[in-house]
Formats: C-alpha cells, structure tokens, sequence
C-alpha cells in the first residue's frame, strides 16, 4: 500500500514539473519577443540620431564650404569690377586725349598739352594745378580748354606748374556769344551750379537749348570754341534785365587732360 502511494506522490510531482515547464515555455515566448522589440526599438532610436547627426554635420559642412566659395567669387567680382572701372577710365582718357590732339593739330596758334596733377578739396570749383610752366611756354593768363569746352585761364605760374582759375569760379569772367541770335555777354561762374549770363536786356529773344560760344576777341580764348548750353531763362529780382542760366559743356569736376594756350603774340 506505502509503495502504491510513493508511486502516485511521484507521478504527481512529475506532472507538476511538466506542467511548470510547460508554463515556463508560455510565458518566457512572448516575454522574449517583448524584450527583443525594445531592444530593436532602442537600437533603431540609437541609429536614427546617429544618422541626423551625421547628417546635420555634413549640412554644416557643405553650408561652410559654399559660403567660403561665395565670398571667394565676391572677392572677385569686386576685383573685377575695380579693374573694369579703372579701364574704362583709361579709355576716357585715351579718347579724351586724341581729341585734344586732334583740337592741337587743328589750332592755328601755340598749344600745349598738359595733365592735371593736384586739387584742393576746398576750392574744387575754382581751381587746379596742371604740369607745365614757363620752362614748357606757359604765360600768365593763357586760356586753358579741352575739345568739349572751356576750362579756364592760368593766373600762376612756375617753372613747371601752373595754377588754372576754373570758369566755375565766380570770380572767373569770360566774354561769350549766344551763336543762334548773336547776343553778347559776360559769363561768371557759379560753383556745382549752373553759369549764368547777367545783365541781358529784358525782351532778348533767347531759347533753352540755344548753344554758347567764345566771343574770342580779346586774343585769349580761341573764336568761337564751346562754352556751353542756355537751360534757364529769368528775369532778375529787379525785373530790369534777364539772367541766362548755362549749362557748362565741359565738367569741371572730372578733369585729367588739358590744352593750354598761351595769348596771341606771346
């Protein structure tokens, strides 16, 4: 009988050992599937950062390179553009000086050429320094032009400079004709503004746009040669005369080159 009941109590046990296994091997599957699925998740997390980093990194990089490119293409488009501005100032020059050749062949009179060296900022409508002097045959009150217009007259000279009073000077004064209707006139300066012809007789039939020449009768200024062109025209605060405004034709403010010419039968 003890034997019979050893055997069920063994039975027993063994189908409880079973059972548990077989428990066991429930549970620990989808525990296992579970853990494997966080450990995939937290590995993809892991991954994924890593890549936008090194991603981020490499937009970083390529933002770097291209900004260094950029500055390095502005670096020369700048230079590119200084070199442009400074050949188109060569070429102005060079034009600028075949026409005052041209003007010098043409005078029937003694020219000399001469470049611009100095300017004070503080009188720039009222004079320059050019290169030559007595040594080159300069003279005192020689009419200074250039193939657009007139320029002034020297009123110092040295032995190889000169100083030229510009007929934007107010205090400069040159004897003009307006070649439409022949009216005469004595011009003035007037700084950056426009020159202006005083004292012209109320009712003096003058048009914008008419053309203003040398009178040229003195024996210093060339006959004729241009001084520029009427764009205003006004009665004075007095309303007994009329004021001619006239745009000069040549720029007083750019100047390089210059024709210098001493008076006749000097």
């Amino acid at each position: 009988m003890a034997s019979q009941n050893q055997g069920n109590l063994d039975s027993e046990a063994i189908a409880e050992v079973v059972f548990f296994l077989i428990l066991v091997w429930m549970i620990a599957g989808p525990v296992r599937g579970t853990v494997l699925s966080t450990q995939t998740w937290i590995s993809s997390v892991f991954t994924k950062g890593a890549t936008q980093v090194e991603s981020t990194k490499n937009l970083a990089e390529k933002l770097i390179e291209s900004s260094e490119r950029i500055k390095t293409l502005e670096e020369k488009l700048a230079k590119s553009e200084l070199e442009l501005t400074k050949y188109k100032q060569q070429s102005r020059d060079t034009n600028k000086l075949r026409l005052l050749l041209g003007l010098r062949e043409k005078a029937d009179r003694k020219t000399i050429a001469a470049d611009v060296i100095a300017r004070n900022p503080d009188n720039w409508f009222e004079q320059i320094t050019v290169d030559k002097g007595t040594h080159e045959g300069v003279t005192d009150g020689s009419a200074v032009i250039t193939s657009d217009g007139v320029v002034g007259q020297v009123v110092k000279v040295s032995d190889h400079a000169s100083v030229v009073k510009l007929l934007t000077d107010p205090d400069m004064k040159l004897g003009v004709v307006l070649k439409k209707t022949g009216v005469t006139g004595i011009l003035s300066g007037n700084f950056q503004k426009q020159a202006k012809i005083d004292w012209v007789p109320v009712g003096t039939n003058v048009d914008v746009g008419e053309k203003v020449s040398c009178l040229g009768k003195g024996g210093t200024f060339p006959e004729n040669h241009p001084v520029g062109t009427v764009v205003g025209v006004r009665r004075d605060t007095n309303g007994a005369s009329m004021q001619i405004e006239v745009k000069l034709s040549e720029n007083c403010y750019d100047l390089s080159q210059v024709l210098i010419l001493p008076p006749l039968g000097m």
